[in-house]
């Protein structure tokens, strides 16, 4: 129906907040593993690779920029599993249900919204347009970002 209310109104400033809070509890590596993020490979957490990747065009290429850093295991958790979605929601074109992957934060997209795009579980975002929902999926904190060192320096000027 029309008149049904689907999204809540939340100030500015407890919205900023929590996605500061979100932000936090993203770089601490006990938080992570506990959301079951797999990053045993991982030289650090938060991880800041170069602003070279922002021109990765191919998914060929993020895939071994993905392996090559140590964070391609999580991407293979995520692709193992996928699997059928129990109740109605197989029936109303929400059949299939998986786990998050990493989340790629970036500055400038010179490519890279293109070149990850297809890899399944890993989901990219601009640093200027961060969200909750996707710093915390189903309200868990500490995903696991991988963040250009553009994206990372940003962060001071918008929280």
């Amino acid at each position: 129906k029309v008149w049904r209310k689907w999204h809540k109104r939340i100030n500015k400033n407890q919205r900023r907040f929590s996605v500061a809070s979100a932000l936090a509890a993203s770089a601490l590596p006990a938080l992570v593993m506990a959301r079951g993020h797999s990053i045993e490979q991982i030289p650090q957490v938060p991880l800041v690779v170069d602003d070279v990747i922002e021109s990765i065009t191919t998914t060929k290429a993020a895939a071994a920029l993905l392996e090559k850093i140590g964070a391609y295991d999580d991407v293979t958790k995520s692709k193992n599993s996928r699997q059928l979605r129990s109740g109605k929601g197989k029936l109303r074109n929400r059949r299939h249900v998986q786990r998050k992957g990493p989340l790629v934060v970036y500055n400038k997209d010179e490519g890279i919204s293109r070149a990850f795009r297809n890899l399944p579980g890993v989901e990219v975002v601009p640093v200027s347009s961060l969200n909750l929902l996707q710093l915390a999926p189903g309200g868990h904190l500490g995903r696991f970002c991988v963040w250009t060192q553009g994206a990372f320096e940003q962060l001071d000027a918008l929280y």
